[in-house]
């Protein structure tokens, strides 16, 4: 295989997987690391890739992608980050699930319990779990943004008032050390700034590729996250950072 065509399989791997390790890349194409370190080098002076330690990360435009794309973005690194969050939270509580595609990785999830109540202002996770017997569901309405499925405005946030959440589940399209988690939309971002108001527990779960990455919507600074659920952090220096301003857990 020349350097083009490894360079288009690491790019078509990546489509899948969105992120990619330097030492399974070189096991998996038979080549030393120094080769595939070259063939990211290149890919990044194209703006395809961006590098991070010890691999890189698809890159993605700033502008926000549909709902059913990201539902197959990093599917398995969500799913994992549910079940993480599955692991706190308890019979009888009541849980407020945002939107976006790793809060719908949690709806799946907590179908296990027995006795939950869920709040959401998420149409694909009404419709995941209004069927459930175990569950009483209560949808917040209001506007409806079309292309996330999701409700937002003064009316969801008058539904909320008189809600105590034990615990609001959050994620978004970008997170930083020193500028929290942020995301796009105004209305969604006031709406989940409202939520967090009501919450005994503000529980963040975000996968790896948002780290770094900053948005016009800053949702909730690090430092008011009582957990922050992530499958790795890349960069040992903000992995410290973390630690030192929230409660961290990893899923690997």
């Amino acid at each position: 295989m020349d350097a083009t065509a490894r360079q288009m399989a690491i790019i078509e791997i990546m489509k899948v997987e969105h992120s990619v390790k330097i030492s399974l890349l070189a096991d998996k194409m038979n080549v030393t690391r120094e080769t595939i370190r070259r063939d990211l080098n290149l890919l990044e002076e194209r703006k395809m890739v961006r590098l991070v330690r010890g691999g890189a990360i698809l890159n993605i435009p700033k502008n926000e992608t549909s709902y059913e794309k990201r539902l197959r973005v990093q599917s398995k690194q969500k799913e994992e980050i549910a079940a993480t969050f599955c692991n706190y939270i308890e019979e009888g509580d009541t849980i407020y699930l945002d939107f976006g595609s790793t809060c719908l990785a949690v709806a799946k999830k907590i179908k296990q319990f027995k006795h939950l109540t869920v709040i959401t202002n998420s149409l694909p996770i009404i419709n995941e779990l209004y069927k459930s017997k175990n569950i009483q569901l209560f949808v917040l309405g209001g506007m409806v943004k079309r292309n996330e499925g999701s409700f937002f405005g003064k009316e969801a946030q008058n539904n909320l008032s008189s809600f105590n959440i034990n615990v609001g589940f959050f994620s978004g399209s970008g997170i930083d050390v020193n500028f929290g988690l942020s995301n796009h939309s105004m209305g969604e971002s006031d709406l989940s700034r409202e939520v967090i108001k009501h919450c005994q527990t503000v529980v963040v779960g975000i996968d790896h590729t948002k780290f770094g990455t900053v948005l016009p919507q800053r949702i909730i600074l690090i430092e008011n996250i009582d957990l922050l659920i992530t499958d790795f952090v890349a960069d040992d220096k903000v992995l410290e950072q973390l630690k030192n301003k929230t409660r961290l857990v990893l899923t690997e």
